[in-house]
């Protein structure tokens, strides 16, 4: 039976893991596997298990201490995030007027062409295992049993807004791709936008999917 819950994301840069939160009890709850899944199948990441290790309040402290306090200052995070989106915005209108930045849009040569597309997609798939790293905290025991846990947002339109989201990034990576392949006038910008869509769909299984701040559901398999 599902039972209310949320997530909370830790600290120091893993994003692997999760702190699920089920009525009074905490989880660690792996995100980020099984691969094939997450990586390539986001679509059935709220419908296969994850692997979980149950924490007691004093190890959910010693992991992330601000959020058992509830220390979040969302307005804060969002000004920073807005000043520094305009400020991204300016320097590119200033750069694009100071230099011709069209004339170095193009190329002619196919096989270059061909080199940028692998090399974007090497990098994705690299930056993509890095986040897949993340390791269990310490105050883990070896001795820990893990349980399997489904876990999904409360509401089914989330479930359903989430899930056609991922066709976007799909379809714009696979279209990049298929641009390249089909000899269609080489472009840096094709390459750009295969670089971030097919990034945003590899990771939306882990970064996206489970999202704090939203209303969540799970179920834990004793």
């Amino acid at each position: 039976m599902f039972k209310p819950a949320k997530i909370d994301r830790l600290p120091k840069m893993n994003f692997r893991y999760r702190l699920l939160k089920v009525e009074n009890e905490w989880y660690l709850m792996d995100v980020d596997r099984p691969i094939i899944i997450t990586y390539f199948l986001p679509w059935f990441t709220y419908f296969v298990p994850h692997k979980g290790y149950q924490l007691t309040e004093d190890e959910v402290e010693a992991i992330a201490p601000k959020v058992l306090e509830g220390d979040k200052n969302m307005l804060s995070t969002q000004t920073k995030v807005g000043i520094s989106t305009l400020g991204a915005g300016s320097l590119a209108v200033l750069l694009g007027r100071a230099f011709p930045i069209e004339d170095y849009l193009y190329f002619t040569s196919h096989l270059l062409n061909l080199v940028l597309m692998i090399l974007v997609l090497c990098i994705v798939f690299g930056i993509r295992i890095w986040i897949s790293i993340g390791k269990k905290e310490s105050v883990i025991k070896p001795s820990k049993k893990a349980k399997k846990m489904y876990c999904r947002p409360a509401k089914f339109r989330i479930v359903l807004r989430n899930l056609l989201l991922l066709i976007v990034p799909l379809f714009l990576s696979s279209a990049m791709i298929y641009s390249v392949l089909s000899k269609i006038e080489p472009n840096l910008i094709v390459h750009m936008v295969q670089f971030v869509t097919s990034f945003i769909y590899l990771a939306s299984g882990n970064l996206l999917l489970y999202a704090s701040g939203e209303d969540y559901k799970a179920k834990i398999k004793k």
